[in-house]
């Protein structure tokens, strides 16, 4: 509790619970570690754990590469977190962090997920190749700007369930799903992203949703640029829609 310290180029593997875990005020500095092949998540950070998770490798963990929750406000950056079972990055109940320039891939569920009560900060990261939606934000917030969503088997940023994110310069391209769907009564802002190349919709608005969408640039998705339906709203300025 409250630990400090540094620690640098280990491995740590086969853990019979969480390969690292940060809790209680911790605020150590892990670089260049190796975090695999734990029981369930590979770093855990809750209860007001903080740290610097810098240049690690995190994969083929049981449970989430990197999960964060209950005022847990870590920051990480340039970290890989792939071939997890889970979810690559998962932040809820009311955690926080800034996640920068990390590559999030090939993960069995969503890339990341910003769930209840969640505000955290997300920048230049790539988010590719998972198994579910690139990123979901579910009863959250949370700011994401010039991420690279691509590649994802479900829909590239999934936004649900009173959500009301800042979502601003990411690219958001290359997925099974639509671009951007944004429903359940969710809001937020989406300014200034490429949406493109997707199998279905560009952006989809529907189910009682109403987010602020300006100066977007959607073009050569599978289904409609935007398609507000089925009780869907919000408000549309500057954006370009095309084929």
């Amino acid at each position: 509790e409250e630990g400090l310290g540094t620690f640098e180029d280990n491995d740590v593997f086969e853990n019979e619970s969480s390969g690292v875990v940060i809790r209680s005020g911790g605020n150590p500095t892990l670089r260049r570690n190796k975090v695999h092949h734990s029981k369930k998540n590979g770093i855990y950070v809750y209860m007001n754990g903080r740290g610097v998770l810098e240049d690690n490798e995190v994969y083929e963990n049981k449970s989430d590469g990197i999960s964060v929750k209950s005022n847990g406000d870590p920051v990480v950056s340039n970290n890989v977190v792939r071939d997890g079972r889970g979810k690559g990055i998962f932040v809820h109940e009311k955690g926080r962090g800034l996640f920068e320039g990390n590559d999030i891939a090939s993960n069995a569920s969503t890339g990341v997920t910003i769930a209840t009560g969640a505000d955290p900060i997300l920048r230049r990261n790539k988010v590719t190749g998972n198994s579910g939606h690139g990123i979901c934000v579910d009863k959250a917030q949370g700011l994401f700007e010039g991420n690279v969503v691509e590649s994802n088997s479900g829909d590239g940023l999934h936004v649900r369930n009173g959500s009301t994110p800042e979502v601003r310069a990411n690219e958001v391209w290359g997925g099974e799903g639509h671009g951007i769907h944004v429903c359940r009564d969710a809001s937020g802002v989406f300014d200034g992203n490429q949406v493109h190349s997707n199998r279905k919709d560009g952006i989809t608005v529907r189910s009682g949703a109403a987010p602020a969408l300006c100066n977007n640039v959607v073009y050569a998705n599978g289904g409609q640029a935007l398609n507000v339906c089925d009780g869907g709203a919000g408000s549309s300025e500057n954006n370009q829609l095309s084929a």
